[in-house]
């Protein structure tokens, strides 16, 4: 089991996730880090740019109503950061299309991992399936229902985390990820 803090920062919009004209909360997830000076700094630049653009607005704006919404923007310009702690229980295995599900089986250190490769069984019995392609086409495969289970027989693989992000592990030139649930998805249309 691993255990990572992420830091992000969320802005208060006047067109919110909630609906036009009203203000509310937004974040985007270009923006996280684990590190979280880096997410100041990331915060301070927005804020700073946004602070530029409406000094600007306000500058050629020149009626009384468009005055008054950029003032409003003025005074209702805030930014937090937002500390979002993940517990990591499984890793993916991405294969092209397919993916593998896996379980943590020892933490070695922040940088490397043990890991062991789960039994799935795939189920599309209750998906449409057309012919096509290889053999047939498979309508919303992303529906397909998945079941895990752990296979204390199968070997023991080390990964290790790649640079500078922190859900990117390799082994041997495959591509892992960390993930909080076990995911398998087997590319049926491919």
């Amino acid at each position: 089991m691993i255990t990572t803090t992420y830091y992000n920062f969320e802005e208060k919009v006047f067109n919110s996730p909630d609906g036009m004209g009203i203000w509310g909360w937004t974040k985007a997830r270009q923006n996280e880090t684990t590190d979280r000076a880096e997410c100041e700094a990331k915060m301070a630049k927005k804020k700073a740019n946004w602070d530029i653009y409406l000094t600007r607005k306000l500058a050629n704006v020149h009626d009384q109503e468009s005055i008054d919404h950029v003032a409003d923007l003025q005074a209702n310009s805030e930014f937090r950061i937002v500390e979002e702690v993940k517990t990591f229980t499984h890793v993916s295995e991405y294969c092209y299309s397919d993916v593998r599900a896996y379980e943590i089986v020892k933490v070695i250190s922040d940088k490397t991992i043990e890991i062991r490769q789960m039994a799935t069984k795939h189920d599309i019995s209750h998906l449409n399936q057309y012919a096509g392609g290889f053999s047939a086409h498979t309508e919303n495969q992303h529906n397909q229902k998945v079941t895990y289970a752990s296979e204390p027989n199968n070997p023991v693989i080390r990964i290790r985390r790649k640079k500078n992000n922190p859900e990117a592990w390799t082994s041997n030139g495959s591509r892992f990820g960390l993930t909080q649930a076990p995911y398998a998805f087997y590319d049926y249309n491919f």
